[in-house]
Order: C-alpha cells, then structure tokens, then sequence
C-alpha cells in the first residue's frame, strides 16, 4: 500500500534529489516533493505550509542544515526533519538530533532514509495523537473547572475509597471556613460530624451504583468547632478510571431555625390555646 507524502526537499543537487526521490518511490512512497536551495525559498515553502516531512542537505553554498533546521523548528515544529547528507560527521549529527532534528542519513547509505522516514512518520503520528488527546483534557478540564466554579453549593469531589478530598470549589471554602489549600488533601472523616459521616458511608461503599444520586441531611464542622446544618446532595461517579463521590452541601441553617421558630410557637400555642 503507497503511502502520499508532501516533502520538503532543501538540497541543491538535482541528481541527489532524483535519487531520494527514486528511492522513497520504489519503496511505496508516492511522494510530491518540493525541492528548495535558498534560504528565502525554504522560509517561503515553510509558511505555505502542508508538508508532511522536511528532507534537508547539510552543506549548501548558501544555505546550512543548522539554519535550515532552526527555521523549521521555529515555523513548523510538528513536521519531521531528516538530514539527508553526504558531508555530516558523527559529532555534528549528535548536536542536530539534540537541536530536534529526527534522524540523519548519509546519502551513500540511501537505503537507511526508508525506515528513517517510516520511523519519523510514526513518531510524528504518534505525537500528533498525543497532543490531541492532550489538548481534548485541556479542554474538558476547562469546562469542569467552570462548571464546578459555578455550582451554587459547595461542592467536594473526594475518593470513593479512602474519603481524600481531591478538589473543591470557592462555595466549600465560605461554608466550611477554611481555604482551598486546607480542604484539598483532606479527609470527608475532618469535615463531616459522626452521625452525617455515618450516613455517607452508609450510601458511599465500594459496591453503590454508579450516578445514583443521594440526598439527606446533616452537619458540618465549621472552621470554629460550630456545627453546621446541611443538605447534602452525593452521586458516586467514575472520573479518569477512579470512583468518586461528588458531594454538593447547601446550608440551611435558616430553614432549620424557621423551623425551630415554628415548633416553639406550636408548641406555645398548645400551651395556652386561648392567647391565640
């Protein structure tokens, strides 16, 4: 099966470029190669841009593989570049393989230049890969860094094994009185009073099912020892391959005292049913 390939060629010698081409051809590489001498044509053909691998001679008499390689790292850094040379000794291709270059091949060893180039097409695809998955992280965490931000209730997301708090948001650092730094790294057993811890662990065991939300009330510990009436609203979810219990905690010490308030006065009324 041919593979298509876009090169870019720096070498002045017609009948050295006839041979690399030749040689990538009779290997099934059907290759469009562009073939450059000077500096400003290189910079040129770069900025155009669509290449899929940069071939480049060492020694050029106005032009360098040195120059040839800084400029392609700075304008296309993602593109493989391979010296293909008959003048480049062992130290100098030491300093171009460290300077980014992908391999070097000498031309009175053309045979070499195929698996080189199959081998930088494959680095190149298998980097391509990994920056893409990297940036789709990037952007999730974005979007779940938002969202968490946004969220009306304080919010922990802490191991559904051990109860670490793996991350929080500004509304956990007003409710429970301490800062980020402090709630991140510890542990659900610090922050949730005996009886609520009890009701947590009771819904939150290795075997609860996946998404299945849990709501019940409780108290927290506020960074003065005062305890403080919550709703907690819990889902056990799976994040990166680890299983998490996403806890959202509203306070409703108001609602707790309306209801005080309410019970005293029932309670008043029955005491002396005519005052009403």
């Amino acid at each position: 099966m041919s593979t298509q390939l876009h090169i870019l060629h720096v070498e002045d010698n017609e009948n050295d470029a006839f041979l690399v081409a030749a040689t990538l051809d009779r290997h099934d590489f059907y290759c469009e190669i562009e073939r450059v001498e000077t500096r400003e044509d290189f910079v040129a053909a770069l900025e155009r841009g669509g290449f899929d691998l940069i071939l480049s001679d060492f020694s050029l008499p106005t032009f360098n593989g040195h120059a040839a390689l800084e400029i392609a790292r700075e304008k296309q850094p993602d593109v493989p570049f391979l010296f293909v040379s008959g003048t480049i000794g062992e130290e100098v291709a030491i300093d171009a393989l460290k300077s980014g270059a992908t391999d070097y091949v000498l031309k009175d060893r053309l045979p070499r230049l195929v698996p080189a180039v199959r081998r930088a097409l494959a680095d190149a695809a298998e980097r391509a890969a990994l920056k893409k998955a990297e940036e789709a992280m990037i952007q999730s965490e974005h979007k779940y860094r938002h969202l968490f931000e946004c969220l009306s209730e304080a919010a922990l997301l802490a191991d559904g094994n051990s109860g670490r708090v793996l991350d929080t948001n500004r509304q956990a650092e007003i409710l429970f009185g301490r800062r980020r730094c402090e709630i991140v790294g510890s542990y659900v057993t610090q922050l949730l009073s005996p009886e609520t811890l009890a009701e947590y662990r009771r819904h939150f065991t290795g075997t609860s099912p996946i998404n299945e939300r849990v709501v019940f009330e409780g108290e927290i510990a506020s960074s003065q020892g005062q305890p403080v009436p919550v709703s907690v609203s819990a889902t056990p979810i799976v994040l990166y391959g680890r299983r998490l219990v996403l806890a959202l905690f509203r306070d409703i010490t108001d609602r707790k005292q309306a209801e005080a308030e309410i019970q005293r006065l029932k309670a008043q009324l029955a005491q002396h049913p005519g005052s009403a």
